[in-house]
């Protein structure tokens, strides 16, 4: 066992040495103590040299990932939508110099390659401003959303008051986030509220905000179709649709490029609806320093 001793003499007048007076206390323990917190140490050392190499080895590899996304999407960008110009391009011109030598069925078969073509071509488009959203650095700030409100309205003619009936409750507070990302997410949301419409129906959207808490949240609102309950929890994943594109055109990811460019800016999005009764879309940010 280990033992800590300490002791001084006791010396007679003459100066010798008569006896010894101290202690001798048993320090085993302590000393077993010390030298476990000193492996320990050495092997939590050894620990964090592995975590700092594995961190480093899956950087680059998460570096080299990146690369390769970016790179794909390049190819997306260009490579794959090339032939879907080309495919589109000589279908309109079979349709507009050869359209006579075609039966009905011809003419048919023509216009669905045309169309295929194109909601491909949107598809990839759709995926490479996914892929832009989850990878892009953004800087929040405060942004105006009843001027982006505004903009988006003036700008877009299938949102006149000839073709829809928008009501945008003003004003709208401003928030804490990305105007960009924040643009488009309100134009899915007002789109969308526009075309998920009976046939014949003239769409009506109600738009407006509200404090909650430290937040503002956003709300659009329609009185279209609806939504099933059962198809509004996988309503926000990508490729993700309620009716087939013969029915109401889209690719299905919208509402994930939404739902994406939302957490980007530190908020939630979220709906509420029921079939035949309409879609309450909302989304909360941050609250505007004043």
């Amino acid at each position: 066992r280990w033992f800590l001793s300490r002791a001084f003499p006791i010396r007679h007048s003459s100066g010798e040495i008569i006896r010894w007076f101290g202690t001798n206390t048993d320090v085993t323990q302590l000393r077993e103590t010390e030298d476990a917190w000193k492996m320990a140490h050495a092997e939590l050392q050894r620990h964090t040299q592995s975590l700092e190499t594995t961190v480093v080895e899956r950087t680059a590899a998460l570096r080299e990932t990146v690369q390769e996304l970016e790179e794909f999407s390049y190819s997306l960008s260009h490579d794959l939508r090339a032939p879907l110009r080309a495919m589109k391009g000589f279908a309109q011109i079979l349709e507009r110099n050869n359209a006579a030598q075609l039966d009905a069925d011809g003419r048919v078969y023509l216009g669905r390659i045309a169309s295929a073509a194109g909601r491909l071509d949107q598809l990839i488009q759709d995926v490479l401003a996914y892929s832009r959203v989850v990878r892009e650095p953004i800087a929040l700030e405060p942004v105006d959303t009843e001027r982006l409100v505004r903009q988006l309205i003036d700008e877009n003619p299938a949102l006149y008051p000839a073709n829809a009936d928008i009501e945008v409750r003003t004003p709208l507070l401003p928030v804490l986030g990305h105007e960009a990302y924040l643009m488009q997410v309100i134009s899915n949301l007002v789109f969308n509220a526009v075309k998920f419409v009976h046939p014949g129906q003239r769409p009506r959207v109600r738009i407006w905000t509200e404090p909650v808490d430290s937040e503002v949240r956003l709300n659009v609102r329609d009185d279209g179709i609806g939504i099933p309950a059962d198809a509004q929890q996988r309503l926000f994943a990508m490729f993700q649709r309620v009716h087939g594109h013969h029915v109401y055109e889209g690719t299905g990811m919208g509402l994930a490029i939404a739902r994406k460019a939302v957490e980007r800016m530190d908020g939630t999005v979220g709906v509420e609806s029921e079939p035949g009764k309409g879609s309450l879309f909302w989304v909360r940010l941050r609250k505007a320093s004043p």
